[in-house]
């Protein structure tokens, strides 16, 4: 059974959570988030801000998905997780 818009949303920000508040993770992670982002960005009932944030969550997984320090790289974006997960918190109803 596939995920809905609601459960992609939520597994999406719970992985960028994992991923700021461990500051570790994995390439399949990074991949999952990468095609969550990708499959959110095509469902017309995602607000712009969140969309916006969709795209820089789908090109830090998409290089996390393969980086040699996956971990440094997770370090480097810990502003961006906490604002990510923030955008999502604020334009979305859970």
């Amino acid at each position: 059974m596939p995920l809905d818009y609601q459960h992609q949303l939520n597994l999406l920000r719970d992985l960028l959570q994992d991923h700021q508040t461990d500051c570790n993770g994995t390439a399949a992670e990074c991949a999952q988030l990468q095609r969550l982002a990708r499959q959110l960005m095509n469902h017309g009932d995602v607000h712009e801000k969140i969309k916006e944030t969709l795209q820089s969550v789908h090109d830090y997984s998409y290089v996390g998905a393969t980086h040699q320090k996956l971990d440094d790289h997770i370090y480097q974006h810990q502003t961006h997780l906490k604002n990510w997960v923030d955008t999502i918190d604020s334009h979305h109803a859970f």
